[in-house]
């Protein structure tokens, strides 16, 4: 059974990097703050990714966070999408457990209302097409959603590679895109009409090139539009109808003498014709321009931090951003994005445990 509270410490499993900006917690002190009702306020939303999993509720008017267990257990690394939203429904992946956790917004917590099983270990969630679609290590599946209640298991395909390398899966307009950060991208379609869900043969999107197809990552989209990362290339790419139709070079150098890399452009998020991509490496996130044809780099450094940002979530003008922090110690910033696409830090609180995923809900 799925229990509202718990006051245990968690155990951080994988140390990212540190935001040195404002503190609500200490180490240790992982506790449930937030209270339900008053009025609603959009939330925050990320998962604390150890051995007991936690659903973190950000209250991003009053700072007030709350931890919710998911009744499962966390270890997913290196991917996005951990945490996904739908209207008043959201779902956090249990990479250790082999299920995903299902909330539903009850004023400003989310209550855990069910539990769907996955066939192999999740690593990322996506709402569309009528469906939860959740990417696995070996497997990308389908859940048809019915109003607030999930269904039962319609579809799963193996992927292309399975090699344990699965980073994230979206929806788009013509069914669902996942990467698979050794060098594969993959897309399948997703039913609408009642009979079954997601489905193959998982249909490759063709890569530039070496040297300038290193590790496919982080995903947004819109529409027929896909803004894909090849992170250790350096590279934005839009993808329109399986193919490449415009590519744009981030921060340069992105290499020092040795190889290490200085930048990379990792995981995605849209506002307007402003795309936000977090930038490992650099600490940062950086700003892109996009449209249906185009992506063009724009600015480095639209938000400078103090480690290495994870992922990262837009919604109504609000930006919330994870990183990782120093000795288990993670970070959540908000930020109000402008017309110009200008950032203006809201607040950051501390979460004495790694996290991943990051989901705004309104």
């Amino acid at each position: 059974m799925l229990q509202r509270r718990n006051h245990q410490l968690l155990t951080a499993l994988l140390p990212m990097c540190a935001v040195a900006l404002s503190t609500a917690f200490g180490a240790g002190e992982l506790h449930a703050q937030g209270k339900p009702g008053g009025t609603r306020a959009p939330l925050f939303l990320t998962a604390t990714n150890a051995a007991t999993n936690f659903l973190a509720i950000v209250n991003t008017e009053t700072q007030e966070m709350e931890f919710v267990p998911t009744g499962g257990a966390g270890g997913a690394s290196g991917n996005a999408g951990g945490v996904a939203v739908s209207g008043e429904l959201a779902a956090a992946v249990n990479f250790g457990t082999f299920n995903v956790t299902i909330f539903e917004r009850q004023g400003n917590t989310m209550q855990p209302t069910q539990m769907v099983k996955t066939t192999s270990r999740p690593v990322s969630v996506a709402f569309g097409h009528g469906h939860l679609l959740v990417l696995c290590v070996n497997t990308a599946e389908s859940f048809p959603v019915y109003g607030t209640t999930v269904g039962a298991n319609d579809g799963v395909v193996l992927l292309q590679v399975q090699d344990g390398s699965a980073g994230q899966i979206v929806s788009y307009s013509g069914g669902a895109v996942y990467t698979e950060t050794s060098g594969y991208v993959g897309e399948l379609t997703v039913s609408t009409d009642g009979i079954g869900g997601i489905a193959g043969p998982s249909v490759s999107v063709m890569l530039p090139p070496a040297p300038n197809n290193s590790t496919p990552l982080g995903m947004v989209a819109r529409d027929a539009n896909v803004y894909l990362t090849i992170a250790h290339s350096n590279l934005e790419a839009l993808v329109v109808n399986g193919q490449i139709v415009s590519t744009a070079a981030g921060p340069t150098p992105f290499k020092d003498a040795s190889g290490n890399l200085l930048h990379a452009p990792c995981w995605n998020a849209l506002s307007g014709q402003f795309l936000f991509s977090s930038d490992s490496p650099g600490g940062q996130l950086l700003r892109y321009l996009v449209s249906d044809t185009n992506v063009f780099f724009d600015k480095a450094a639209v938000a400078k931090l103090g480690g290495a940002p994870t992922d990262l979530d837009i919604q109504n003008g609000l930006l919330g951003v994870i990183d990782g922090g120093m000795g288990g110690i993670s970070n959540v910033s908000l930020f109000d994005i402008s017309s110009e696409g200008e950032l203006t830090l809201r607040f950051a609180l501390k979460v004495p445990s790694p996290i991943n995923g990051a989901a705004l809900i309104l």
